[in-house]
């Protein structure tokens, strides 16, 4: 099996990067991510904390009732 030689061979071209790239590459590169990360996650514990709770909330579940018409069937025929 012929393996190409990496020491000798040229690396490949990296290929352009779309706006994705460049927004995580300038987020890897800049001192503040860490600082973003932690007010992040500040932000999100204030908001567990903050957002009331009750024991027995009051939660609307809307629901329909679908009646069908079936003419002539007798009782053991509509519960089967």
């Amino acid at each position: 099996m012929n393996l190409p030689d990496t020491a000798t061979s040229a690396p490949l071209p990296e290929p352009p990067l779309g706006v994705a790239g460049r927004l995580a590459r300038s987020f890897q590169a800049n001192a503040l991510t860490p600082l973003l990360a932690i007010v992040a996650l500040l932000l999100g514990l204030f908001a567990v904390l903050v957002t009331p709770r009750e024991e027995e909330p009051q939660i609307n579940v809307t629901m329909a009732n679908v009646l069908i018409a079936f003419p002539g069937a007798s009782s053991a025929d509509v519960q089967a």
